[in-house]
């Protein structure tokens, strides 16, 4: 079976240099012979995510799913001023559960009004 990948780039603002088309950029040099695909979730209907990416996966059938995670400075610091915002953010969009989801949308409330509520140039 032939290698496959499929980098599916999450819906936010993009990090230069480094990103999903330069890591793919690096690998095809280095593995001319492996197929690669982007999947671009900034392009997608955010009702129609999982639809769209259960269809891309099925017909591309990668042997390997790497997710671009772009942005992530603005989660940091772990464990800063209100709490953990990286935890927060994916318990909000990835779990399943709606309690966990409703404890990440609670707690990325509580780090926004920490952060803004601390500045003087918002009031």
């Amino acid at each position: 079976m032939s290698q496959r990948i499929l980098y599916v780039r999450l819906p936010c603002n993009p990090i230069f240099p480094i990103g999903v088309v330069y890591l793919s950029d690096h690998v095809h040099k280095l593995f001319p012979e492996i197929e690669q695909k982007i999947f671009d979730l900034g392009t997608i209907a955010p009702l129609d995510f999982k639809k769209s990416l259960d269809n891309c996966i099925d017909q591309f059938k990668p042997t390997l799913l790497v997710f671009s995670w772009r942005d992530i400075q603005i989660y940091a610091p772990v464990g800063g001023r209100g709490g953990n915002p990286l935890q927060n953010a994916f318990e909000f969009y990835y779990a399943k559960n709606p309690l966990i989801r409703l404890r990440g949308a609670l707690g990325g409330l509580k780090v926004t009004t920490a952060y803004y509520g601390g500045r003087s140039d918002f009031n």
